[in-house]
Formats: C-alpha cells, structure tokens, sequence
C-alpha cells in the first residue's frame, strides 16, 4: 500500500476497478464536488483488500476507510466480496471495541459504480465523519520501552488475578482415570506437583501418579501439539520448550499420547487437528471441568467441552469494559502471546510481513496497530484458550479481546474448535493479479 500523509482528515478508498474506480473517475470527468484529502487505491476487487492494510491506513493517519466493490452476488471473482464482507463486519466490531468506533469503516456494495452515487457516497462519508469526535492518538507509543515499562507499573497492568487450586477429590478422581489409560499401553500428558511448583509432566507408569494434579489451569495444548507433530513428521526439532518431556514422548512414539486437559485446549487441538498438524486418530482426551470459580478467574464464557472435537473422548470426570488504550499501552511487544497461541502454526507468521511488526529493531508502531491485526489473523481459529493472557507478562486482559470477535463470528454462525466451516479462511481472500488480468479476454481459471 502506498504511504498515506499523517494528517486526520484523509479518507483512504479502496475502490475495486470494476465498478466504485470507473465512479470515481465519472465524478472526476463530471468535476462533482468532493472533499479534499480523498486517497484512492484502486484494486483488482474488493475481496483482496486485507485488514492489515485497513489497519495501516488509520495507523498512518486517516479518519475513515471507505471499501468500495460491486454487489454482493455479482462479482467477477465468484463470491471474493462475499467473503470480503464477512471478514469486514468482524473487524467493524473489532474498531467498536477498541474505541475507534465502527463508522470510520465505510463498507457499500455496488452503490458507487456511477459518478453521481461516487461522490453521494463519499461526501456524506465525510460528513458522518465530520460529526464524529476527533479521533485520538491510539496509534501513538512511548519513546522508548522503558516508558512502556513504567507505564505499566502507573496504570496496574501487571496485577493478575491468583489461579484456585483444584479440590482434593478432583485430584484423586483423576489420578484414577490416568491409571486406567496407562492400563491401555498409552502416555499421558498432565500437571504434576513438584519441588519447584506445578508443572507439565509425562506419566508413563502408575507408579509416578501420586504427584498428578488436575490444577491449576495450564495450557497444555500448544506442547501436546508439538508431540504429535514431531511424531507424525518423526523429527524431533533441536528448540523449543520442555525439550526432555518431547524428548520422552519421541522415544515413546508406538504407544499412543493422552492429554488430561480442560475444554478451551480440546477446542485448540481440535482447530490445530483441522489445520493438519497431527491426525485426530493419534490423540485421546481426558477431560477436566472447570469450576465456577475458575471460570471467573479467566473470563471463559466457554466452559463447556465442544459439541463436535473429532477427537477419541475418554469419559468425563464429572460485561466488562476495558480502555484497550491504557491497557494496551503496557504493551512491550514482547510476542509472547503469538509464542503461546496453539492455533498460530504458519510455518512463516504473516504478521512479520505487515509494517506494525518491523524485525531487527526496536518496534517504532503501536502494539494497537499489533493487536488488531493479530486478533483478525486468528479470528477464526482462536479458541478462546487464554494461552496468550497466560503468558503476557504485563497481564494484558487478551483473552477479552478475542472473546469479542468470537462474539462476532458466532452472529455468522461459526463456533472455532467445532469442525466449522470458517466464512473467513477461503482461497479467494485475495485475488492474484494475473488472474484478473486475463479475466478481461474472457478466459476461466480454476
């Protein structure tokens, strides 16, 4: 995307080349009267127009961003504006909630296609934009990351709520249930109370089951993933964390792996099976419920196991509003919620390629900038695990921000975790430029 001047009443147009760009040049030819500071970026078709770039456009300044495509249904590229429009009603939900508001976002279907419906579009776009408040600096960062640090210490960033230890019945109850399993000839990944703390451990013998805990809560599945990868693809990776528990689990590959874990890590492997990391085949699953008390504590508003997890079932044991610009200011961009997430398994992260994530350097962008393009990366995989809030070591409320686009996918009707269909995860999310070139004579592409 071209660089946009860093001034707050630019409005950035993506204007698909088949129908809001030939408006556009109409109003132009017709010299209609439009307001200054309009920048067009004209594109292939409105289904390639990505959130990051969207993003980038109010991180470099501009008021409102306008995209502009034919009608729904009508698109040379098949249902591209379909899938465009499900993807930009999640991320208007997504500026509403981080205070930027949804009606800086001006989305419109074939309404712009003459001159005359153009500059109608725009002008009250700028009016509505006009009777807005002025839009604060979100995307503005400290100097340097020591004021992050003491900012964070300032505004309480850092207190995190203390995890409720698991009753000692549920202990038992469950050290009687990994005995059974361990009776099968498999392993089983679970918490263990050790000299140093709880910790994640690998029972191979029953021996041992005297130390298994079924709490606190702790993200097992990210590392359960790991295992199975490793056995599937039978290389054990020189990094990454809990090298000797993988290390085990490698050497024990012929006996088959369960995991002791909660319902927010069934959802993640589950969505991490449907991204062809492991076979479902190879895992088995020992549920642990939550208490209600535990549920407070992380804000789940998901407790209950998922409908559909495609994944062998052992059988069971038995409002807030947030100012994501203070909260976000504590924000050092350390990356440890990317690090953590279960579901973040591209080989190469997308987020490295976007100019909010520079490398090699100190990050010189906002973490708002950072935040929402991640939320939007993982929209539609994030299980609402918590991993990411677990591991933020300002205690950024991360888990709330995923709750809410969650909330908005969940009005599309689509639950991650559950085998779905995503209305967002297609291959026609962007539009190759040869594609739409040789659409012009006509010819058809698979």
């Amino acid at each position: 995307m071209m660089p946009m001047p860093s001034i707050h009443n630019t409005i950035c147009v993506f204007a698909c080349r088949w129908c809001s760009l030939l408006g556009a040049e109409r109003a132009g030819r017709e010299r209609l009267p439009l307001p200054s500071g309009i920048r067009i970026m004209p594109v292939p078709c409105a289904g390639s127009v990505s959130v990051d770039s969207i993003i980038q456009a109010f991180t470099n300044g501009a008021a409102g961003v306008a995209v502009l495509g034919c009608h729904l249904g009508g698109c040379r590229h098949n249902e591209a504006n379909r899938d465009a429009h499900a993807r930009l009603a999640v991320l208007a939900d997504l500026l509403e909630t981080m205070g930027i508001g949804r009606h800086r976002l001006c989305v419109s279907w074939g309404t712009a296609h003459e001159g005359t419906q153009y500059a109608s579009l725009i002008n009250n776009f700028a009016q509505q934009l006009e009777e807005l408040p002025p839009m604060p600096d979100f995307f503005r960062i400290p100097e340097n990351q020591a004021v992050a640090l003491a900012a964070t210490k300032v505004n309480g960033c850092s207190d995190r709520p203390k995890i409720p230890a698991s009753a000692d019945e549920q202990d038992e109850a469950l050290r009687k249930h990994v005995a059974r399993t361990l009776d099968k000839g498999r392993v089983v990944l679970a918490l263990a109370h050790t000299e140093s703390g709880i910790a994640v451990e690998l029972f191979t013998r029953k021996e041992a089951l005297s130390i298994l805990v079924a709490g606190p809560k702790y993200p097992l599945a990210k590392l359960a993933g790991t295992m199975l990868r490793e056995r599937r693809l039978g290389v054990l990776q020189n990094t990454g964390a809990h090298r000797s528990l993988r290390e085990l689990a490698y050497s024990l590959r012929e006996r088959g792996l369960s995991v002791a874990c909660r319902a927010c890590d069934a959802r993640a492997l589950r969505q991490m099976a449907d991204l062809h990391q492991f076979s479902p085949e190879t895992l088995d699953l020992i549920p642990i419920p939550c208490t209600e008390e535990q549920q407070k504590v992380c804000g789940c508003v998901r407790p209950q196991w998922p409908s559909d997890t495609s994944l062998p079932l052992e059988q069971k044991l038995g409002g807030e509003v947030i100012d994501w610009p203070l909260q976000l200011s504590c924000c050092v961009q350390c990356h440890w919620c990317r690090m953590a997430c279960p579901v973040c398994v591209c080989p190469s992260c997308s987020l490295d390629d976007i100019a909010t994530l520079p490398t090699g350097r100190v990050p010189n962008t906002s973490p708002l900038a950072y935040h929402l393009s991640r939320a939007m990366h993982v929209a539609d995989v994030c299980v609402q695990c918590g991993a990411c809030q677990d591991a933020c070591p300002q205690g950024i409320p991360l888990l709330r921000l995923h709750q809410t686009v969650a909330s908005s996918l969940e009005s599309l009707g689509y639950r991650s975790g559950e085998g779905m269909l995503s209305p967002l995860r297609t291959a026609r999310s962007r539009i190759e430029v040869p594609q739409w070139l040789d659409s012009l004579k006509g010819e058809k592409h698979a």
